[in-house]
């Protein structure tokens, strides 16, 4: 039985050696061979657009704080935060105290012109008692519906209520600035068309034009580009930071984007259509790439143009349908045969 398991022992030495020996001799064949394995890229006819980059912070293009002029009691809410709200739409109503007040006084200024014109009318009134009777009563109507109007609290525009600041049966001042703020009883936003501030450097601010195409990114929606419209380039420097205020307007109709939000703008301050792209890295110099054909990579001089993050544009030195490398040209030898792995 001892002599049997040496015996095995031994064969399975045999077998390891042989198959290592095996795998080091396909290794030396491959390194012999000097296969010099590359990726490449067609060059493509396409549109490229040169961009600038900033960040910044999105925010409503239409927001109000909303809330009486007048100091009052809460009588009644009727939007909660997160409500959607029309243009027009009553929001609370407030005690109505004073409006009784300033309704009576009207109702009696009116009653006073009404005859008053009467008089007039007949000749027995002179003219100064009756525009002393009508400023009283055009004054008695201004206030009524100044009260009326900030008695019943309504929206001014339309969006989505974001803030409540009291509760039914509190008092509302006037007066005193919110936790927020400006007094306030609600904050409206409205979500369909955003804008993004950003700032712009010296470098840039004479590239950079209203109506100018902007893709906006956030970290909420990975790999998503949102599209918007340079919309305010000022004309004038920050006195602080010494760069120009910009902003971006970008339309928002599923609310995907959120005020406040941070985000990353690509600005396209020019375009060329229809012209000759390849990837970026294929340049292993600056203006030399490596082309295959016939699977011998040569060196070739181009003359490139607009460039983004990941394209560049070539103005000369290369054809549509031409291979350049973009993996395995670094230290590759000019015309060295070439096995293309992505293909």
């Amino acid at each position: 039985m001892k002599h049997k398991t040496i015996i095995l022992t031994i064969t399975l030495i045999v077998l390891f050696l042989s198959a290592c020996s095996k795998k080091q001799e396909a290794e030396l064949e491959t390194i012999a061979a000097a296969k010099n394995y590359v990726d490449v890229a067609e060059v493509e006819i396409k549109t490229i657009e040169e961009t600038v980059t900033y960040s910044g912070t999105l925010e409503a293009a239409k927001a109000a704080f909303v809330g009486p002029e007048l100091s009052m009691k809460i009588n009644k809410l009727l939007v909660d935060e997160g409500d959607v709200v029309t243009k027009g739409q009553l929001l609370a109503v407030m005690d109505n105290t004073k409006l009784k007040q300033a309704e009576a006084q009207f109702d009696m200024a009116k009653k006073n012109y009404d005859r008053m014109k009467s008089l007039k009318n007949a000749g027995s009134v002179d003219k100064q008692t009756f525009d002393q009777i009508e400023s009283a009563f055009k004054t008695a109507q201004s206030a009524y519906e100044f009260v009326k109007n900030n008695t019943q609290i309504v929206a001014p525009l339309d969006g989505t209520v974001t803030l409540r600041t009291k509760q039914e049966g509190e008092s509302y001042s006037a007066m005193l600035p919110s936790a927020y703020g400006d007094p306030a009883l609600f904050r409206i936003v409205n979500l369909d068309v955003l804008k993004m501030n950003v700032n712009i450097s010296d470098v840039d601010i004479n590239k950079v034009k209203k109506g100018q195409k902007a893709y906006i990114y956030v970290d909420s929606e990975p790999g998503q580009a949102f599209i918007g419209t340079v919309s305010f380039v000022s004309p004038e420097a920050d006195m602080m930071s010494g760069t120009f205020p910009c902003e971006i307007a970008i339309a928002n109709k599923d609310h995907v984007l959120k005020p406040n939000q941070y985000a990353e703008t690509n600005i396209v301050i020019n375009v060329s259509d229809n012209t000759f792209v390849i990837p970026k890295y294929a340049l292993i110099d600056e203006g030399i790439v490596f082309v295959v054909k016939n699977s011998v990579a040569s060196k070739i001089k181009i003359n490139t143009g607009l460039s983004n993050e990941n394209e560049i544009e070539v103005i000369s030195g290369l054809q549509g349908g031409d291979m350049v490398i973009i993996n395995g040209a670094i230290g590759l030898p000019e015309n060295s045969n070439v096995v293309i792995r992505n293909q």
